[in-house]
């Protein structure tokens, strides 16, 4: 089994170790060299020092802890978690040792003893992200599959930026589709809903040649089901070939006329190719009138609105496009536009400011990412 290091730096328990009842000389002196040995990056020098602090008091929980931790940077995962153990037997109160040793645990993939630890570890302590990732990484690797994943989606809602978290999602998801497919395979190892699954996999990791040809042997082998030529279609809209993308959208809508990403697809492609904006302005209408609420495609109809200069109602386009999607930032870009072009200077500023405030917005959080 492959495994990762951890990024968490575990504090050490300075405090414990200096409030012990009645140190002796030698514990301070050995102490205070293990801590020198350490910032120097000796850890071998390190670990010798609290083995010899645990040989004069057996009994001094936190030199475990400190020792464990030294184990668990060079990897030593065994000795870490035997340090960890009696450490805990020691003190049981010393719960700092939970989150380390629950992942020192799941790095020799011993899930059960991992999820075990890291459980009280989150009891105790409910705002240790890094506890509650391994945790769900433990359930997930249990085959607690809904457990793990509503673990981790609690996680990110109180820290949507944990990118350890987005990636542990990622990679439950990614391991739950290969195992669809893979059991797929061996159900039906010729339907053409193999082709269908793989070519949606590659697709959504943005592989498009893989993911086109997956589309298209499904289609040779089912030619009817629905959705088939809207899934070519939409790789080479993706992909921004607007004729091809156009011809298999309208393939599609034969099979469903009311398709309503079909026609609004076939709006935007000839809006991308400043092409027979009446048929570009039928098909995004079609496409609205199906599924009202499609927020593209109402910034689609405003855009071919304002290219033929009827700004008013494409401004009627736009402020319903920023209701059904506060967070898209080019309504306003167009808004101020359709403003500026009726000579609103104000309402004009107005939404320029927006657009500046979300493009920093979206800068700093890009520039937070580690």
């Amino acid at each position: 089994m492959k495994r990762a290091k951890s990024s968490l730096v575990f504090v050490f328990c300075a405090a414990a170790l200096a409030q012990t009842a009645a140190p002796s000389a030698a514990v301070e002196q050995l102490y205070a060299e293990a801590i020198d040995a350490k910032r120097a990056g000796d850890l071998g020098t390190a670990i010798e020092k609290y083995q010899a602090i645990l040989k004069l008091d057996p009994k001094l929980a936190a030199a475990y802890n400190n020792l464990g931790l030294l184990y668990f940077q060079q990897n030593d995962y065994p000795r870490a978690i035997q340090s960890f153990e009696a450490g805990l037997r020691a003190d049981p109160k010393m719960t700092t040792a939970l989150t380390p040793l629950g992942t020192a645990y799941f790095q020799l993939g011993q899930f059960a003893k991992s999820r075990d630890a890291l459980d009280r570890a989150v009891r105790l302590n409910p705002s240790d992200e890094f506890a509650q990732l391994y945790r769900a990484r433990s359930l997930f690797a249990l085959g607690q599959r809904e457990a793990a994943s509503e673990a981790l989606q609690k996680l990110l809602q109180k820290s949507p930026r944990n990118v350890e978290a987005l990636y542990a999602l990622g990679q439950m998801y990614m391991k739950l589709a290969q195992g669809t497919l893979k059991r797929l395979e061996v159900q039906a190892p010729d339907s053409y809903l193999n082709n269908l699954v793989s070519g949606q996999l590659l697709e959504s990791m943005e592989n498009y040649d893989g993911a086109l040809a997956q589309y298209t042997k499904a289609l040779e082998k089912e030619p009817s089901f629905r959705g088939a030529h809207y899934n070519i279609g939409n790789i080479y809209w993706l992909e921004g070939k607007w004729d091809l993308a156009i011809s298999e959208m309208k393939q599609e809508l034969k099979a469903d006329s009311y398709h309503c990403l079909a026609l609004w697809k076939i709006g935007n492609s000839l809006l991308n190719q400043k092409q027979e904006p009446e048929e570009a302005i039928g098909t995004v209408k079609q496409a609205l009138e199906i599924c009202p609420d499609l927020t593209q495609a109402h910034l689609d109809f405003g855009r071919l609105l304002a290219m033929k200069n009827d700004y008013p109602a494409a401004i009627q386009q736009y402020r319903r496009a920023a209701q059904l999607d506060p967070e898209e930032s080019s309504v306003h870009f167009h808004l101020a536009n359709a403003f500026r072009r009726l000579g609103r200077t104000q309402e004009a500023d107005a939404e320029t400011r927006i657009v500046q405030q979300m493009t920093e917005k979206a800068r700093a959080g890009r520039d937070s990412k580690p």
